[in-house]
């Protein structure tokens, strides 16, 4: 609709001008008819550059994810490689769907659409919370009514991405946030040791794992066996990642 004003502004802005013959009524009329055609150019300009008649309107959506290790650890994994240095902003590795057969990699920029790519950021936290997840809040602008949207829907900035944000939660107690290199060090240094070393390691989880649940019966005679089991698998979850950490912290 813009464009059309536009043109029509401009046909009558020469129409004005260069036809009327009385010189009153050609100042007044062409006068007018510039005015309204400036103030077409006007807002056309603004709305390309300042997005005039748009406001800016956020979604956030929220789903879990699962771990980027192997299924058959107790502990889950988040995989973060950070972008550049000192960006809080990374490729994070994981699994969108418990029976997916490996993880994804999510929130690589692409460079074939570079000016879409810096808009996007995506960071990690751990706290303590149940389940991994990811929550992603997208703003984009809108425009605020139709009238707007007639005259100025033309350029394609309805629906124009302004920023997204993604943000990944684990949980601090039974995941392990590391590198992809660091992940590569862990599996080698784990296939290094012996199986009898091995053994042991899992015979003392178990152990550990034993001593808590007693003491957690202890402290909760009238527990139920499914919340009995459900507190087994966290404290196995626990004890598995705080030696994943263990490990880490000496390749390091």
């Amino acid at each position: 609709m813009i464009i059309l004003l536009l043109v029509v502004f401009a046909i009558l802005t020469f129409v004005t001008w260069m036809l009327i013959k009385e010189k009153k009524r050609r100042m007044i009329a062409g006068s007018l008819s510039f005015l309204l055609l400036s103030l077409t150019v006007a807002a056309m300009t603004l709305s390309f550059t300042h997005h005039l008649g748009m406001q800016q309107v956020s979604h956030t959506e929220t789903q879990r994810i699962y771990t980027a290790g192997t299924k058959q650890s107790p502990a889950g994994v988040l995989l973060a490689q950070e972008i550049g240095t000192q960006s809080d902003n990374y490729v994070l590795i994981y699994r969108d769907r418990a029976q997916a057969a490996e993880p994804k990699v999510h929130f690589k920029p692409d460079q074939k659409h570079i000016t879409q790519a810096i808009r996007k950021e995506a960071d990690y936290r751990q706290a303590k919370v149940n389940h991994a997840s990811v929550k992603t809040t997208t703003t984009r602008w809108a425009w605020k009514n139709d009238v707007y949207r007639l005259l100025f829907g033309i350029g394609g900035q309805g629906n124009e991405l302004v920023k997204e944000k993604v943000e990944v939660t684990v949980p601090s107690d039974t995941w392990v946030v590391m590198s992809p290199q660091q992940a590569k060090q862990l599996a080698q240094t784990q296939a290094k040791m012996s199986p009898a070393m091995q053994a042991q390691q899992q015979a003392e989880i178990k152990q550990a794992v034993e001593a808590k649940m007693m003491h957690y019966q202890q402290v909760h005679p009238q527990v139920s066996a499914a919340q009995l089991k459900a507190q087994a698998q966290y404290e196995t979850a626990v004890l598995t990642a705080q030696m994943m950490k263990t490990t880490l912290a000496k390749i390091k």
